[in-house]
């Protein structure tokens, strides 16, 4: 466990680690030949329980800069 994640509660990790899934299978699903990020985001939207289509984009770029200030992307 790393020094940040001591003062993180469980449930932080937990979603932060449900949204590092729903990004990994984001960026495989768009390496697809003729992927749209419309149809992906549906997709994962419907597949992870979320209202907005919208949510999926948002943790993508969440996750990006997550990955990033780690020095991981």
């Amino acid at each position: 466990m790393k020094e940040k994640d001591v003062f993180k509660t469980e449930f932080a990790l937990m979603k932060e680690a449900k949204e590092r899934a729903i990004y990994n299978e984001y960026n495989e699903l768009m390496k697809q030949p003729g992927a749209m990020v419309s149809g992906v985001s549906q997709y994962l939207s419907e597949k992870h329980s979320y209202y907005r289509h919208g949510t999926i984009p948002v943790i993508v770029k969440r996750v990006e800069k997550r990955l990033k200030e780690e020095g991981k992307l």
